[in-house]
């Protein structure tokens, strides 16, 4: 190797460093997927393609395209996002090859099948982008993580810039495997965030119903952090005296260990008040 090609190498692999580097930083940017990948395609056009997109498939198997980005802002990209038809049982076209499994896929013009071709929905609605925007050269790359194909990143070339090669074929597939690990976190997060506010919410209490009095509560976690925590409000009538009772407390933390300890001291105080059957002060 001359002294010409080991600059050109070194170069390349500075590209790809920074490539990497940047995406990284846009996806550790935000907890939400979609947000997320808008960033990302974001910064691999036109640094890297003249066009990406991106899509995704949730828990039931529904395919969704949630982002696309263009080299020219000023490209018509009507209708290129939304709701995608299923995966076909028998996949012939690259995004349907790739969301049933298989690895990343480098498709020249030659190769590169038509929408007249299509032999699936989603094959014929992923080819409609090239039909408008163009492309000579593509690679889509599955976004797998934990052994799930959690969606999918089409990259494309035009005229303008040199067919895709086996090099970026490793540096997409690279890319890809750090953005299927950022989503994959991204939804655990969700997740842990819904359940955590579905136990929260199912340890309010019910309030009382009580005559002349109208008695409402309002519960508002924090959206910042997991929404669990050690506050609580509670209102109960006592046995025999028939005085309404009203309770606002608060654990430190903001954790399961501080919604439990939560829930004993709420269930322990309301003993205490319809045991002793006396003012707070006494």
């Amino acid at each position: 190797m001359d002294e010409d090609d080991g600059d050109a190498a070194l170069r390349a692999a500075l590209d790809q460093l920074a490539f990497a580097t940047r995406s990284a930083a846009a996806l550790s940017s935000t907890l939400d997927a979609v947000v997320g990948l808008g960033r990302v395609c974001r910064v691999l056009v036109p640094g890297l393609a003249d066009w990406s997109a991106a899509d995704l498939v949730d828990e039931d198997g529904a395919v969704e395209r949630v982002c696309f980005s263009h080299r020219d802002p000023n490209a018509a990209l009507t209708g290129l996002t939304g709701p995608l038809p299923p995966v076909p049982e028998t996949a012939t076209g690259p995004l349907s090859r790739v969301l049933r499994g298989a690895g990343p896929l480098l498709l020249s013009a030659g190769r590169l099948p038509t929408a007249q071709e299509a032999s699936d929905p989603l094959h014929t609605a992923s080819m409609q982008p090239f039909a408008r925007l163009g492309g000579d050269s593509v690679i889509v790359a599955p976004l797998r993580a934990r052994r799930r194909v959690l969606g999918a990143l089409t990259q494309v070339r035009g005229e303008g810039h040199p067919p895709w090669g086996e090099a970026d074929l490793a540096l997409v597939e690279d890319l890809t495997h750090r953005i299927a690990l950022a989503l994959d976190n991204a939804r655990l997060y969700a997740e842990t965030q819904a359940v955590a506010e579905r136990l929260q919410r199912s340890l309010l209490p019910d309030l009382p119903v009580v005559p002349g009095l109208r008695v409402t509560a309002r519960y508002s976690p924090a959206a910042a952090t997991p929404q669990i925590g050690g506050d609580w409000y509670d209102s109960f009538v006592l046995p025999e005296s028939g005085d309404t009772t009203l309770i606002i407390g608060d654990v430190t933390g903001h954790d399961l260990h501080a919604a439990v300890t939560m829930s004993q001291i709420r269930n322990m105080l309301r003993g205490i008040a319809c045991d002793r059957r006396e003012p707070p002060p006494a």
